[in-house]
């Protein structure tokens, strides 16, 4: 019986390379192309990096601005989607339900109904992202609260028992505890916002990633490298910032 997920999920892979096993001969005949493509993209061409430092603060603005408007609104809201904090289980449903909602629709999605209501730019780009990490962080969120509850039951009932409220329970009880996870989903979702960012210039959401769209439109393929290095480069510093920070924060919760 212990073996049986793992047999599960051996069969189910099995399946999925079986039902894409006929188009595996094109992959092995595209190889050359794919290198044709890359070996063309060399030299990158760093002359259009002075170009590049706006779109740059555009992509860091749009993923600061949609983590902090997501963090602000869905911090409370998280307490209502945890089982343990919400004052009744219809509120509960309820906010599963938006963040469901939030979190199952695809960023691409997203920025393409905010750039039809608000036009080309960094502000769909916001928008869409926000949408996006309010459901994921509201799923981090509302589990953390749940798995913390679980392991404080004696506690909160002690505070109970002394005259505390439950908005004195959760807020000096719960909260607490919960804030170095909260910091550390934060900081990871920046890196998401960063990554995305540049995903949703594909639509004309700003950014960095309408940069690169249009490069590689133009066939400008040794600029399209240069603003993909640009990215890894960028990815790399908030990566190994954002490591720091949450070693930092796991040590401080210890």
């Amino acid at each position: 019986m212990k073996r049986a997920p793992v047999v599960l999920a051996g069969l189910l892979f099995l399946l999925s390379f079986l039902g894409l096993a006929d188009d595996m001969p094109r992959v092995v005949k595209g190889i050359p192309f794919a290198f044709d493509y890359l070996k063309g993209m060399f030299p990158p061409d760093l002359r259009v990096l002075p170009g590049l430092a706006k779109p740059i603060l555009e992509t860091l603005q749009m993923a600061f601005l949609s983590i902090g408007i997501s963090v602000v609104i869905i911090t409370p809201l998280s307490f209502l989607a945890a089982k343990d904090t919400t004052p009744n289980r219809g509120a509960y449903l309820v906010m599963r339900g938006l963040i469901n909602l939030a979190r199952g629709v695809p960023a691409l999605l997203w920025a393409i109904l905010f750039v039809s209501m608000v036009g080309l730019g960094p502000l769909a780009g916001v928008f869409a992202m926000t949408m996006n990490c309010l459901g994921a962080l509201g799923k981090h969120f509302s589990e953390a609260i749940e798995s913390t509850v679980a392991g404080l039951e004696e506690v909160l009932e002690a505070m109970a028992l002394d005259g505390a409220s439950s908005a004195q329970c959760t807020w000096y009880g719960i909260v607490p505890q919960v804030a170095a996870l909260f910091a550390s989903y934060t900081v990871y979702y920046f890196e998401w916002a960063i990554r995305t960012g540049t995903i949703l210039g594909m639509v004309g959401a700003g950014g960095l990633g309408l940069q690169l769209t249009m490069s590689i439109r133009l066939f400008k393929r040794h600029e399209t490298l240069t603003i993909v290095l640009v990215v890894l480069t960028a990815v790399t510093i908030v990566d190994a910032l954002s490591h720091l920070v949450r070693k930092k924060l796991v040590e401080a919760s210890l």
